[in-house]
């Protein structure tokens, strides 16, 4: 039986590991810093919102906060029942998520898959968040200035997974998951995404196919990697929502003025 892991974030797990490097480096020109770190092999499945350029400029500064923190909360749900996994913030517009056998995963790519597709199936409010997936050795480490140390995640394959989710095919799609071609040795989509099972009123337990579709191997040029195969899971069952989630920020930061909790102070 698996054991879930006990830390949350790349710091909880620094703060309980043996650190592979625990230096202190004393540079002519940049000056002393610590070297602390983790290698370790992992998964990297990493989420970005989607086109959140265009939406920083659509929405007003404090209701892409909302929208930002609903897109957090909302994807936190899909970690509920997942005990495999490590979060870690990345910037202000994507999460990295990390599985690995050191965290109790027993196929740490197929558990990222199964994330993911919760993100895509449960996507009520039209978030199409941007999904990347790759694997390898990564460092997990502290990085920042003499004031303030954070956790964060390096490695080849953040960026394969960060480059992957912005490069899904054209298409009616509704969620798509990219990673590069060689992750999939040979499984099938049924072994990946098995169906769901769910209680019916009449018909009792019911079997329900997913509605997601695994695409041919594509050559892409990688910046810097050259050219490379990926492959995509997307899903093409498309709802209409009662809201958006870029709605509902305005929504509620439209709330917040009228019940005089939005204090201009300029």
């Amino acid at each position: 039986m698996k054991t879930p892991y006990s830390y949350n974030t790349i710091t909880d797990f620094l703060l309980s590991q043996p650190l592979t490097v625990d230096v202190e480096i004393d540079d002519d020109a940049a000056g002393s810093f610590p070297v602390k770190c983790i290698e370790l092999d992992a998964t990297v499945l990493y989420v970005g919102v989607h086109d959140f350029s265009r939406l920083s400029i659509e929405l007003s500064s404090s209701e892409i906060l909302i929208y930002l923190n609903m897109f957090l909360v909302w994807m936190r749900q899909s970690l509920e029942g997942e005990g495999f996994c490590v979060v870690e913030r990345f910037l202000d517009s994507a999460i990295v998520l990390l599985f690995s056998k050191r965290f109790g995963s027993e196929d740490p790519f197929l558990d990222a898959l199964r994330a993911a597709r919760w993100m895509g199936d449960h996507d009520e409010l039209l978030f199409s968040p941007d999904m990347g997936i790759a694997s390898g050795r990564i460092a997990v480490g502290f990085a920042g200035t003499p004031k303030e140390f954070t956790g964060s995640v390096f490695g080849r394959p953040v960026l394969v997974a960060a480059a992957s989710s912005r490069m899904k095919p054209a298409g009616d799609m509704v969620s798509c998951i990219t990673f590069p071609a060689a992750e999939w040795q040979g499984r099938s989509l049924h072994e990946a995404f098995p169906p769901l099972e769910f209680e019916h009123p009449e018909k009792g337990r019911v079997r329900q196919s997913p509605a997601w579709q695994l695409g041919e191997p594509r050559a892409v040029d990688f910046p810097g990697l050259g050219r490379t195969e990926l492959r995509d899971i997307a899903n093409f069952v498309h709802w209409i929502p009662k809201s958006t989630a870029r709605e509902k920020a305005r929504e509620w930061f439209a709330m917040i003025k009228a019940k005089g909790f939005y204090k201009n102070n300029l």
